[in-house]
């Protein structure tokens, strides 16, 4: 008879934990449903630009007005404090240029701006043929449009392998670009240079965002005994943080080790206390350690691990899956001691821009920082080979893109951006006396 009581209290309480795990499961649909690592993952949601959306029209309607007259620009009476360079390439008919560089410069008041040096290359021998060129709007944003070097060999060489157009040689102009914007940033003697790519968009308050994350990066730098860190990332591909695959020894492990430390728990319970010896029978700890840990182990990892495992706000080293080259910021020093002297001399490495920088990174030792959250959305769907169709609203499912970037709440972030350029008000009128 006690031993069908203790059954049924074993049944009862299974039933009332599939209960409760069926509640769990549909709690954590509704959460996860933007962690691209979870099984309840919609893409079709998770995808939809909603903050980016918002910071594209507003970056439209700046790009229209800057259209009309002239804005603010930097104040050339003293060095930038960063260079901002962004190359672009024809995308046959469409361009995302003018959203990317209003957004960047949407929302900045003229201390911010002033102190920002805006370099954008239209990468074209013959950059007519870019859909912007000449553009109003461009002119009056940009403090620089250079172009390739007066030289007949490069000239050459970039138009051979504009010829060309395959992946080699894209790859191999992309460095070239590269070397120019990094040169041009180089000739203004700017503390960082942030290269972005034409197709991104930027949140309010990006600017002292970018500038905290910075003192952060360089505090840590030293802590760790080091002169210079090679890059602060600002963008990051959120499909990259998932459960990856040569990790997945420890994660067998750390369940192995829940589970010996839950059963360890159990038995000393049932060995020190009689009350719960009454309970925890055999049977009754085989169905917690044996079938509902499990069942709560497994939910967990099908949740995502961007859903249960969140990075935290702030600046981390990130050494791997850390893609790709939408917004990378670099200090002067690097610049001019590796990052012109590597894009220069490249004939014979065709690995894309980002890859190349990983690969050099991976063999000096570069300290390479991300920061947390993201200040740059991916937001291209039409690349310059035609890949994708942006116009018609969709994003490819391989693109790049930081799910937590469409929560952003607008009003929070013109409020902190705000309150910022108050607090540099207010230094400024202090170091002014």
């Amino acid at each position: 008879m006690l031993a069908t009581v203790r059954n049924r209290g074993i049944v009862s309480f299974f039933l009332g934990f599939l209960l409760c795990y069926a509640i769990a499961a549909v709690y954590l649909r509704s959460r996860c449903y933007r962690d691209p690592s979870s099984v309840f993952f919609r893409p079709e949601s998770a995808r939809v630009l909603t903050y980016s959306a918002f910071r594209k029209a507003q970056a439209r309607k700046f790009g229209n007005l800057a259209a009309l007259h002239a804005v603010t620009k930097w104040a050339n009476s003293t060095d930038p404090e960063l260079c901002v360079g962004v190359a672009s390439v024809s995308r046959h008919g469409f361009s995302y240029l003018k959203e990317t560089l209003g957004s960047i410069l949407e929302g900045l008041d003229d201390l911010e701006r002033q102190r920002i040096y805006v370099v954008v290359f239209l990468a074209h021998t013959n950059q007519s043929e870019h859909e912007d060129f000449h553009q109003p709007w461009l002119l009056n944003m940009a403090d620089s449009l250079p172009t390739y070097p007066d030289d007949p060999n490069t000239t050459d060489l970039v138009r051979q392998l504009e010829i060309d157009g395959n992946y080699e040689a894209h790859a191999r102009k992309q460095k070239i670009d590269y070397s120019v914007l990094l040169n041009e940033c180089a000739k203004v003697n700017a503390s960082y240079t942030m290269t972005l790519e034409d197709d991104v968009i930027a949140l309010d308050g990006w600017y002292h965002r970018a500038l905290s994350a910075l003192e952060i990066a360089s505090r840590k730098t030293r802590e760790l005994g080091r002169d210079s860190f090679l890059y602060l990332r600002v963008f990051y591909d959120g499909r990259l943080l998932g459960w990856n695959s040569e990790e997945w020894p420890l994660y067998v492990e750390s369940s192995i080790a829940v589970l010996i430390i839950e059963i360890s728990i159990l038995m000393a319970l049932r060995w020190r206390v009689a009350v719960a010896r009454k309970a925890l029978t055999f049977s009754a700890i085989f169905v917690l350690c044996g079938v509902c840990t499990p069942m709560l182990i497994g939910l967990f990892f099908a949740a995502g691990r961007n859903c249960m495992m969140p990075k935290a706000p702030g600046v981390h080293l990130m050494h791997q899956y850390g893609c790709c080259a939408q917004g990378l910021v670099f200090p002067q020093r690097q610049v001019l001691d590796h990052l012109l002297p590597l894009y220069r001399d490249t004939q014979d490495n065709h690995a894309a821009v980002d890859t190349f920088l990983e690969d050099w990174a991976n063999n000096h030792d570069g300290l390479r920082w991300a920061v947390t959250p993201v200040l740059i959305q991916h937001v291209g769907g039409k690349s310059s080979h035609g890949a994708g169709d942006q116009e018609s609203g969709s994003l490819t499912d391989d693109m790049p893109f930081d799910y937590s970037f469409e929560m952003n709440d607008p009003i929070e972030l013109a409020k902190e951006h705000r309150a910022m350029i108050v607090e540099n008000m207010k230094q400024a009128r202090k170091g002014s006396k």
